[in-house]
């Protein structure tokens, strides 16, 4: 589970005084999504001052390390956390990379992809349809055997692993999936002298209906993907790379 919180601004000065003001509870609404699994979406109210009490949310467990915002929000104190994607965008990236080159009916010299732990070896072996030479720089080599025996047999293409980040500056794209250090950094695509990055993220009617306004699109998939086990769909990418 994870938490979608929403602060709203302080209401508007009611006439009389009141010596100790009443602050109302966050609101709280289970929202399902498929196979059982749900999140949290929680509405609180801030006070004049700018603040607000959230002790009533810690009774929803662990999702109050998982937060994802609706809105702006504060800096949040222990234990109450934001949700950071580990996943998710880097799949998503490769999805889109791979619509472009499907689109463009594309074949690459060579194409070098960044996978530094291994997470992302089988959304990479489609890739070797597109490309003469298919590398990519991982810390974790064990974790590509299987593909790279599946890549050899299908096309007969040698995947190319390297231990060093450099080893891809020869190649005529390089996909960097984890891109950047940031809670949903989209990815870049490289060639020399361009970088461009996906935009433009259109989900599902069935999720869409279901996301809170103010909520950014990639974070949410990406909580109900990593957190809730919501497939992400294989047909899913950004409109545009640029």
């Amino acid at each position: 589970m994870f938490l979608i919180l929403k602060l709203n601004p302080a209401a508007a000065k009611k006439r009389g005084f009141r010596l100790f003001p009443r602050q109302q509870p966050p609101s709280v609404t289970r929202v399902a999504v498929r196979g059982g699994a749900f999140f949290y979406f929680a509405v609180a109210a801030l006070d004049r001052h700018g603040q607000t009490d959230l002790t009533p949310l810690l009774r929803l467990g662990g999702c109050v390390r998982r937060i994802v915002p609706a809105g702006p929000l504060p800096p949040l104190a222990a234990p109450f956390a934001r949700f950071v994607p580990k996943l998710a965008p880097a799949r998503l990236f490769l999805q889109t990379a791979l619509h472009v080159l499907q689109v463009q009916n594309a074949a690459l010299p060579s194409l070098g992809i960044s996978d530094p732990n291994g997470l992302l070896a089988e959304a990479v072996l489609p890739f070797a349809a597109y490309a003469g030479e298919l590398r990519v720089f991982t810390n974790a080599p064990q974790r590509y055997a299987a593909v790279g025996e599946q890549i050899f047999c299908k096309w007969g293409l040698p995947l190319v692993l390297a231990d060093r980040a450099s080893a891809l500056s020869a190649c005529t794209v390089r996909l960097f999936p984890f891109a950047e250090n940031k809670a949903a950094a989209p990815g870049v695509w490289e060639t020399d002298g361009a970088r461009r990055t996906p935009s433009g993220l259109c989900l599902p009617d069935e999720l869409e209906r279901r996301r809170p306004a103010e909520t950014d699109a990639l974070l949410y998939l990406s909580a109900l993907y990593e957190v809730c086990g919501v497939p992400l769909p294989g047909d899913l990418h950004y409109r545009s790379l640029g």
